[in-house]
């Protein structure tokens, strides 16, 4: 496999497109994608830019027009002539030329066209999303997956973020949703995956998911590692574990399912969650960072209901019932410290 150190990281949409499609794309190169996009707003609407008229592309490939390009030049070919070429000089031509010097065509083995779909929302925004095969996914705040179906597969890469999977069911092909090194697999069900900095979290909602930790989807496992057992999940429990397909095993436990997915309505629920904690699920869902300045202040625990984005609601509470000062730095910005005099 190709390690990041060795070639070096893109630095343009069209790079870092062909770069994440590459079948050996790491975590760590997902992660120094995530952290592009994050470095510049121009560097994320460049690759949305991107995937629009990538997505354009591939809507025109099922038009009439192109599909009868596609077959004369198919019938024009020689006999032992690659197929798959033909296509792709077919569509490339019809599609004229494209701005950023990027064209980009999905086939199986079959020569039939495998489109592949991102779907994002932004910090704070959530979006539902119906599939071809009936299935349908809730992104929640700040989640970019891509989705690859054809007549074999259903497949979901999760770049980051948290999405709720609806699955349609059909034993033919398995939904498989990927995350990090993590492979989840579904028939028909329901599952919400979280997948934010090292972390992954399935939560089970109804059905059956397998969890399986598959080192090929990245470069961190040497020959001598351990990959855990998979593990298979019930209804009301939720798995955690890392992004990494390391030795560790996973942690399985009971959750209440429905709390736990409680952000489709956009709210939140906290029980007896550390502060740090609390403040932490709170910035997800807005641009306004809260800060907590004196580490101390975890000790206080916090519980109850709220709705996302609504910062100046959560510190009022947190200012109601816990002895903090919070301080208002910038318009993005807002500090918590302790009270003077307690400890």
């Amino acid at each position: 496999m190709t390690h990041p150190e060795q070639h070096g990281l893109p630095d343009t949409a069209a790079d870092w497109d062909a770069r994440l499609r590459a079948p050996d794309c790491s975590v760590d190169e997902r992660q120094a994608f995530d952290n592009w996009c994050r470095a510049a707003p121009e560097n994320r609407r460049a690759f949305d830019e991107l995937q629009d008229i990538l997505g354009a592309l591939r809507d025109a490939a099922d038009s009439p027009e192109l599909r009868s390009m596609r077959e004369a030049a198919l019938n024009a070919a020689e006999p032992k002539r690659d197929r798959r070429k033909l296509w792709g000089t077919g569509l490339a031509a019809a599609a004229g030329v494209l701005a950023v010097g990027l064209a980009v065509v999905f086939l199986d083995q079959e020569n039939a066209v495998a489109p592949v779909y991102t779907y994002a929302t932004s910090i704070g925004e959530r979006s539902t999303t119906q599939f071809e095969d009936g299935s349908t996914a809730v992104l929640n705040t700040n989640t970019r997956l891509w989705l690859d179906f054809d007549g074999r597969k259903r497949e979901v890469t999760l770049l980051h973020g948290q999405a709720l999977f609806d699955v349609a069911k059909d034993p033919t092909r398995p939904f498989v949703v990927v995350a990090g090194e993590q492979r989840i697999t579904a028939i028909g069900t329901i599952f919400d995956v979280r997948y934010e900095g090292d972390d992954v979290q399935v939560t089970l909602v109804e059905g059956v998911v397998d969890v399986v930790a598959d080192p090929a989807l990245g470069t961190h496992l040497t020959g001598l590692a351990t990959v855990p057992e998979p593990v298979r999940l019930t209804a009301g429990q939720v798995l955690k574990t890392t992004a990494l397909a390391t030795q560790t095993a996973p942690a399985v436990t009971e959750t209440d399912a429905e709390r736990a997915t409680i952000w489709r309505q956009g709210r939140v629920f906290f029980d007896d969650a550390p502060l740090s904690e609390a403040v932490a699920e709170m910035n997800r869902y807005s641009t306004v960072q809260i800060v907590i300045e004196n580490p101390a202040l975890d000790r206080h625990r916090v519980n109850g209901m709220f709705r996302t984005g609504r910062q100046t609601t959560f510190i009022e509470a947190l200012e109601n019932y816990f002895p903090v000062t919070v301080v208002k730095e910038s318009n993005n910005r807002i500090v918590l410290t302790e009270q003077r005099g307690q400890h």
